[in-house]
């Protein structure tokens, strides 16, 4: 088969190699969106929840205890990013958000995206960074509510930073998966044992 022979010998799917050319993998673009979607949704909803709960949870106010010394909800305005880093850049993080959005969309084929794994973990970035960026624009800061102690106390965070790490975290463990047929093999530096079978002798003894 074309195709076996190709990532075979190192072919990249979608790549051109003379007057022959190997279709690039589906990305089922739906599902990423639909991920995304869902997570912006569900990270929206709870900071309104705590932005419209100003009595109970005013900026930058005391927390609510929910099981003490272990989890509390808060109200802090994050005008940095992770761990309170580059605090009052929030200008600069909203163009470096939105350029990163665009980046991973336009590129997303490189980050495993014709995989469900990786559909997953892409959905759940792009969700988490524009919930983010929505905050930013319309707060001047990034809402974070949830705060723990596992036993110190933990940066509080939301939803939207829980997509991020969670996407992140996949793609760290797709990274170590084996490539399956479809995937590109050159790419990936992955070139599985058994594709060399597929090569006829011939074709081998040329490459020796």
């Amino acid at each position: 088969m074309p195709e076996r022979a190709w990532l075979a010998n190192g072919g990249a799917l979608g790549e051109k190699k003379g007057s022959e050319t190997v279709p690039s993998p589906a990305i089922n673009n739906v599902k990423i969106l639909t991920i995304a979607l869902l997570t912006l949704a569900l990270d929206q909803l709870t900071k309104s929840v705590v932005v419209l709960s100003t009595q109970k949870l005013p900026l930058n106010g005391m927390p609510v205890v929910v099981v003490d010394g272990f989890f509390e909800l808060v109200h802090y305005g994050n005008t940095g990013a992770a761990w309170s880093l580059f605090s009052g850049q929030n200008f600069w993080l909203a163009i470096f958000s939105l350029a990163a959005l665009i980046f991973l969309w336009v590129s997303r084929r490189h980050f495993g995206a014709e995989t469900a794994l990786g559909q997953v973990a892409l959905g759940l970035i792009l969700g988490g960074v524009v919930g983010n960026l929505i905050d930013r624009v319309v707060h001047h800061h990034v809402v974070d509510f949830l705060q723990f102690y596992i036993p110190f106390q933990f940066p509080a965070f939301n939803v939207a930073d829980s997509g991020i790490c969670t996407g992140v975290g996949l793609m760290f463990v797709q990274s170590f998966q084996k490539p399956k047929p479809g995937a590109t093999w050159a790419k990936k530096g992955k070139v599985p044992p058994e594709a060399h079978a597929l090569v006829a002798p011939d074709e081998e003894e040329s490459e020796a």
